[in-house]
């Protein structure tokens, strides 16, 4: 009798543990908060992220250096009951990841944090989100700091070459200054009262996409997300005018006199991650060019040996504005024929498709699924990033499927009517050399790659 009761008890505990099984569900917070709960019930840590939406980037009556003065000065400027500088060290002691990161869309804060600290990093993040002291000395190393990591990036002539794409694609516009933050003085003219000013119009209890992730139940989740908001003003819904970047084709050439070495840049315009078939880019822009056998290094790099490097990537000036980038430093004297090159080789792979099995080219992305699967960082970041597209947490779960879904055909049809035609890149060379690139519109400013045709 003893033997079947033990049986019966055993078999109930697999059975339980079987069902507790990773799960996404949208809840409500006793606070009336609503948030996305990941349940990753093997989770040691617990991850929240946050993503506020905001217009800053849109306004011509703000400064756009704010933000990225303001993230850093509320995390290391003091807060109630905390003096300057502590935030930081404290966030260690827990083990904790901590941050805010600023864009055009939105700003997003959060943390990572093992489950038995996750009370003391709550109040941490919440007194400096609610009643951060913006101490006046950090403020000015801060900015300063800032400042000059900018004048030391803007100076080099490649920086100079990406500051023209987005001249080109925003002109003289609050979005590209907020892209660039290259507007003579901005940042050392941000305020302790600007960035107060933008804290309180941000950092609001609604409004805003809230991931949880960990082994927490509804009701601590909920615990949790009503700590960590607590205090801060209501706010509302914020509707940021769209933002539309200009991707008419160009060809420029930006005179760097002091340059050691060209550089050949190719972008043209993606759909947004809205529109799904994230895994059809990524494992076509990896075919495309990344690494040695990638279509890109074999046409430049070993065909051409024309080049220092070729490589192919995915990047966005916004959610909306994504783009696909073909970048290398490229030998001065074969600059037209490197052009030529990449052209005719984005052509034939746009028109054939990646070669090989597509398992094989499926599988480094199945494998790192598979060891992240039950990581809250990473499913977390990735369920934000769905839910700000439009689509339920659940999906960060379920991104085995997806991929899953991806196909030699999905693959040629993603290419042949998402990536770009040849005809609709921009296509930027920054060289010592002014007739490196025959026909292109040739500048010595970033400013003046708008008025190129």
């Amino acid at each position: 009798m003893k033997r079947i009761l033990l049986v019966l008890l055993v078999g109930l505990s697999l059975a339980g543990c079987k069902n507790d099984k990773p799960s996404a569900s949208r809840e409500t917070s006793p606070g009336g908060i609503v948030y996305n709960r990941i349940y990753l019930p093997q989770a040691k840590d617990v991850a929240i992220r946050i993503a506020w939406p905001t217009d800053w980037a849109t306004r011509g009556d703000v400064n756009q250096a704010v933000p990225y003065i303001g993230k850093d000065l509320i995390l290391s400027g003091g807060a109630e009951g905390y003096p300057a500088g502590k935030a930081v060290e404290m966030f260690a002691d827990l083990n904790a990841d901590a941050g805010i990161a600023p864009s055009v869309d939105n700003i997003r804060a959060g943390f990572v944090v093992p489950k038995e600290n996750l009370d003391a990093a709550i109040t941490i993040a919440n007194a400096h989100l609610r009643a951060p002291a913006l101490d006046p000395e950090w403020l000015v190393r801060i900015r300063d700091g800032f400042a000059a990591r900018m004048a030391e990036t803007m100076a080099k002539p490649d920086q100079q070459g990406f500051a023209a794409l987005r001249w080109a694609a925003f002109g003289n516009s609050p979005v590209r200054e907020a892209l660039s933050l290259d507007k003579p003085g901005m940042v050392e003219a941000v305020t302790r009262d600007e960035v107060s000013t933008w804290h309180a119009q941000v950092f609001t209890r609604r409004g805003a996409t809230i991931v949880i992730a960990g082994a927490l139940s509804d009701t601590e989740a909920g615990k949790a997300v009503d700590a960590l908001l607590g205090g801060l003003p209501e706010g509302g819904p914020v509707d940021p005018p769209a933002i539309q970047a200009d991707f008419t084709p160009r060809r420029i050439l930006l005179l760097q006199p002091d340059a050691e070495a060209s550089s050949l840049t190719f972008i043209g315009p993606l759909p947004p991650t809205a529109e799904g078939h994230e895994f059809d880019d990524i494992i076509l822009v990896k075919a495309l060019g990344v690494g040695e056998g990638s279509v890109l290094f074999n046409a430049v790099r070993t065909d051409l040996r024309a080049a220092y490097g070729f490589s192919a990537g995915l990047g966005a000036f916004s959610r909306a504005n994504r783009f696909l980038v073909l970048r290398g430093q490229v030998e001065t004297s074969k600059m037209a024929q490197v052009e030529e090159a990449v052209l005719k080789a984005y052509t034939t792979f746009r028109e054939t498709g990646p070669e090989g099995p597509v398992s094989n080219l499926k599988a480094p992305f199945a494998a790192n699924i598979q060891k992240t699967a039950g990581q809250p960082a990473s499913v977390s970041f990735s369920a934000l990033m769905g839910v700000l597209d439009g689509r339920e947490a659940e999906q960060a779960l379920a991104l085995d499927k997806l991929l899953d879904d991806v196909s030699q055909d999905s693959l040629l049809a993603r290419l042949q009517q998402a990536f770009p035609a040849p005809d609709q890149f921009t296509i930027l060379a920054v060289s010592p050399d002014a007739n490196a690139l025959p026909g292109a519109c040739v500048i010595t400013e970033p400013e003046q790659a708008k008025a190129c045709r």
